[in-house]
């Protein structure tokens, strides 16, 4: 399958369970992995055979202005959600990663790959 990415994506974001991380969005990074559904977009060369990465990313933008999660597992199953579900990708790979949340640590945070029901 052939694939688009985005990497080092950066967001702000409400997720968090301590008191410090619920008073402030937070910087998340995102790796992102999603599907084309076939070779179309090579022999076309048109936009609307293909995933749009910049509508991908003004997208997510928008899903965490405003949401809150507790978790980065719900934050990103949320974003793998949007991603297979409105843009009708039929497989997406989503790491988000807080970053300087250890001390010595540049990076913490999860990885989830979904396939559109």
């Amino acid at each position: 399958m052939d694939t688009i990415f985005i990497r080092e994506f950066r967001v702000d974001a409400w997720v968090g369970i301590y008191e410090w991380e619920i008073q402030r969005a937070q910087t998340l990074e995102l790796d992102i992995e999603i599907g084309i559904p076939d070779a179309k977009p090579g022999t076309s060369d048109a936009i609307g055979d293909t995933v749009h990465y910049g509508k991908v990313v003004e997208r997510v933008i928008s899903e965490l202005k405003d949401r809150k999660f507790n978790l980065l597992e719900a934050l990103a199953e949320h974003v793998c959600g949007v991603i297979t579900n409105d843009f009708r990708a039929p497989w997406v790979r989503l790491s988000v990663a807080k970053l300087g949340h250890i001390r010595n640590v540049r990076r913490v945070g999860v990885t989830l790959e979904r396939k559109r029901a």
